[in-house]
């Protein structure tokens, strides 16, 4: 590839990419077949509970922000921040793949839930797996990620899947524990919006990458002899 090729969007991600896909796919399809078609909180679902529970009590103000961050209207905002930026900075792949992610992510999420039909709610229940806020917060997560992985120039994927893990958790785990705490959702709702997120976030870079870097060859013209 030619040097003012634009760069890959994962770089040092790319390798473990595939592994954190299947391990995101085989966990959110475990809990899906274990809670589908259930109503009930599950062991690690009362567990989690306690934890959650046993955190300091936040403001009102500052609980609502942590959900708000999950909802639709935010993670449209933040992904439309995070693609101008990516634009502005020459990151046409990672302005893609802000759109792409946490748009893909929205759909699934929100195609699934009937599916797998786990309700949560006595009075009025309501689909809950898996959780979209949770979804749509990492996915935005992500992003964050791949971008400021490739504008820190990292070559290692050690110090990169950390930073990957560092944001998703913070901005899933964030969302996450504000959606259980209000009970919205069960913990496992949670992690299996947040398994959707990393999987379609990280295919979906796979794929850009793998599209972008045929296009970059093709459009090398033949050496002359």
């Amino acid at each position: 590839m030619r040097g003012d090729s634009p760069p890959s969007l994962l770089g040092p991600l790319r390798r473990p990419a595939p592994v954190l896909v299947a391990v995101a796919l085989t966990v959110f399809g475990v809990l899906a077949a274990r809670y589908a078609g259930n109503a009930a909180a599950g062991r690690v679902d009362d567990r989690a509970d306690a934890v959650v529970e046993a955190l300091p009590h936040l403001p009102g103000a500052l609980l609502a922000r942590a959900i708000t961050f999950g909802t639709p209207e935010s993670v449209v905002l933040w992904a439309v921040t995070l693609a101008g930026t990516a634009l502005l900075l020459r990151r046409p792949r990672a302005a893609l793949l802000a759109v792409v992610a946490p748009g893909l992510t929205g759909v699934a999420t929100t195609v699934l839930k009937p599916v797998i039909g786990r309700t949560i709610g006595a009075f009025e229940p309501g689909y809950a797996y898996p959780s979209g806020h949770t979804g749509g917060a990492v996915a935005i997560g992500l992003v964050a990620a791949v971008l400021l992985i490739g504008l820190l120039r990292m070559t290692r994927p050690g110090p990169a899947v950390a930073v990957l893990a560092a944001l998703t958790l913070a901005a899933g785990g964030a969302v996450g524990a504000g959606m259980v705490r209000v009970g919205a959702h069960y913990a496992t709702d949670t992690v299996g919006g947040f398994c959707t997120a990393v999987a379609i976030g990280l295919g979906s870079a796979l794929l850009i990458d793998r599209v972008a870097d045929r296009r970059a060859t093709r459009a090398v013209p033949p050496a002359s002899s």
